[in-house]
């Protein structure tokens, strides 16, 4: 099993950029989801809530962020630490986070259309994963759960195979938003991985990814694309109300990935009784 590609998302709720190599730390992938869009009350926006957000492209340059859209590109700095700040809700998570440049907001105002700010998580703000039965808490950015999500390309070509049997259209692995895909594994074995060794990083897969209605909106055109995947996965990837696809993953050891690096599974759950 090798890293088919990564995946780093640095606004969250936009399109990121797939780095041949980078590295990884307590909080995941650097940079990634260390930025977000929030409302006039300071409550984050995701695709969720505007799907427009998949129309925002969002990269790492060397000046900091770089934001592309139709309403064009934009080289943001990483807020000094005498940048404002405002009190930023994600979730159940309240926090302190720093204002960015104004112009950014305007900009993604504009294609939103709606009322935006953005805001960065600096390196001391602290917000914990969720608290889950004989898991430690790690430090997390702005992603919803976990800091890293992984997805197998055999798990999509299962899954596409399902949808073109049923009459829908095979879809694409960005629908899912992982951060390390890996090619090589069976569908379904990652149900099962505990520890990973990936380049010089070791990793922890906490619990598969349940998804929500964005993994059925086209990337490609920030629209709603019909209720598959969601109808498709229920059929043998329920669980209870949710369907899942991908893991949650927690980084052990800091260090770097790269396309082509092996997968090593060191640890797998044990299975149930």
């Amino acid at each position: 099993m090798v890293v088919d590609s990564l995946h780093v998302y640095p606004l969250k709720g936009a399109a990121g950029f797939s780095p041949s190599t980078w590295p990884v730390d307590e909080r995941g992938l650097r940079h990634d989801r260390r930025f977000m869009v929030v409302d006039e009350d300071g409550v984050f926006i995701s695709q969720r809530t505007n799907q427009r957000m998949a129309l925002i492209g969002a990269a790492i340059s060397d000046a900091g962020l770089r934001i592309a859209s139709a309403a064009g590109t934009l080289d943001v700095s990483f807020p000094s630490d005498s940048a404002p700040t405002i009190r930023a809700t994600v979730w159940d998570d309240c926090l302190d986070v720093r204002v960015a440049d104004p112009n950014a907001s305007r900009m993604l105002s504009e294609v939103l259309r709606a009322p935006a700010q953005l805001v960065w998580m600096p390196d001391d703000c602290e917000r914990l994963t969720s608290v889950k039965r004989g898991e430690p808490r790690r430090h997390v950015s702005f992603a919803d759960a976990a800091p890293l999500l992984l997805a197998t390309t055999a798990a999509l070509e299962e899954l596409n195979t399902r949808l073109q049997h049923s009459g829908s259209s095979a879809i694409p692995m960005d629908r899912f938003r992982p951060n390390v895909v890996v090619r090589g594994a069976t569908a379904g074995a990652d149900d099962h991985w505990r520890i990973l060794r990936i380049g010089n990083a070791a990793f922890r897969v906490s619990n598969a990814c349940k998804r929500c209605k964005v993994i059925t909106i086209d990337q490609s055109t920030g629209e709603f694309a019909g209720n598959d995947p969601l109808t498709t996965l229920a059929t043998y990837r329920a669980e209870g109300p949710s369907v899942t696809f991908g893991q949650h993953m927690m980084a052990e050891t800091s260090g770097s990935i790269s396309v082509g690096d092996a997968v090593a599974v060191d640890a797998r759950h044990e299975p149930l009784p």
